[in-house]
């Protein structure tokens, strides 16, 4: 850059410039199936997050239900039973997102050493030099 004796040589370093950040942004055509996989990873955590503050709500409810006073004991049994088959029904939601969670992380993982650029390499060594994701991924082909 500081060579540059005019502004048409700065074109050529600026390009590389660009080229780079939007390599690195994971917005480039060679970058758009690991970004998907991101994608939907980050969605995976969000459906996750609304599925356990839902959870966190109707256990917050069911303590504010059970410190009232002057509750009758029917009123106790019908907030039970729909308590626990909400609960149910969450943690079946819950379970299903792990599953999917486990299944698009592994799609990620294998995406990343298919990849050119140095930081998503960097990025594959940094998770996989653990082993964290690989012994979850043997625990859970084990149950």
């Amino acid at each position: 850059m500081e060579a540059a004796k005019d502004l048409d040589d700065l074109l050529p370093a600026h390009e590389k410039y660009l080229s780079s950040i939007v390599g690195k942004s994971l917005l480039g055509e060679q970058s758009q199936t690991i970004r998907k996989s991101l994608f939907v990873l980050f969605e995976l955590i969000l459906r996750f997050r609304s599925h356990a503050d839902r959870l966190y709500e109707g256990i917050y409810e069911m303590q504010i239900r059970t410190k009232e006073s002057g509750r009758g004991r029917n009123k106790t049994q019908e907030s039970s039973s729909w308590i626990s088959e909400g609960r149910k029904a969450i943690t079946q939601h819950m379970d299903s997102i792990a599953k999917e969670s486990t299944t698009s992380l592994d799609s990620f993982l294998s995406l990343l050493p298919l990849q050119q650029t140095v930081d998503l390499k960097f990025l594959f060594f940094r998770l996989v030099f653990t082993e964290f994701y690989s012994r979850l991924h043997a625990k859970g082909k084990e149950s």
